[in-house]
């Protein structure tokens, strides 16, 4: 983790490997929490892609607001995990972690923003390309089925993996500021 000596290209690949390794380990170590919190968008997903023109309204209205409520849930229980468990963190205040991160962002506003470009890259290669993919290589009587299943199985991987992966960016910035800020004054 020697990528806080200078903003570069490289610095900012590196918290961005460094994140996706921590996020793995998160994603394996709790692999059952986050597949079963993302059951519901995963089965959401299946079924509005799947049927989504002969869904009644409610159910679609319905399907997309408890997925929604679900992926808040499901980046709670990670921040709370990661945030809560790390014995560095797990005695800070949530101000105090929030003014950390915002002092980590302050510190390398090129690492943090290349993260979103990392991120972009990503969205290309695992979604947009699949589903060009499936467009170009299924048969059209299958892409309906087959589309269903790849965005349901997004869910517990991909999007589940990015809030995770994020969170693990947080994390390190934090963690970068909590070994070099003075411990926080307690009355």
């Amino acid at each position: 983790m020697n990528y806080y000596s200078g903003m570069t290209v490289s610095s900012g690949l590196l918290l961005g490997r460094d994140a996706a390794r921590w996020g793995a380990r998160f994603y394996l170590r709790h692999f059952w929490l986050v597949c079963g919190v993302s059951t519901i968008p995963t089965v959401q997903r299946f079924a509005a892609v799947r049927w989504g023109d002969d869904l009644p309204s409610w159910a679609a209205i319905g399907g997309e607001a408890l997925t929604g409520v679900s992926r808040v849930v499901l980046f709670y229980l990670v921040l709370r995990l990661a945030f809560g468990r790390d014995p560095v963190l797990a005695g800070l205040r949530a101000g105090e972690i929030w003014r950390r991160l915002g002092e980590g962002i302050d510190r390398r506003p090129a690492d943090f923003v290349l993260q979103f470009v990392l991120l972009g890259a990503a969205f290309v290669v695992l979604d947009v390309l699949p589903g060009l993919a499936v467009g170009h290589w299924v048969a059209a009587g299958s892409r309906e089925l087959v589309m269903s299943i790849l965005v349901a199985a997004k869910n517990p991987t991909v999007i589940a993996f990015t809030f995770v992966w994020m969170a693990g960016v947080a994390r390190l910035l934090v963690l970068r500021e909590a070994a070099t800020a003075p411990p926080p004054v307690t009355r």
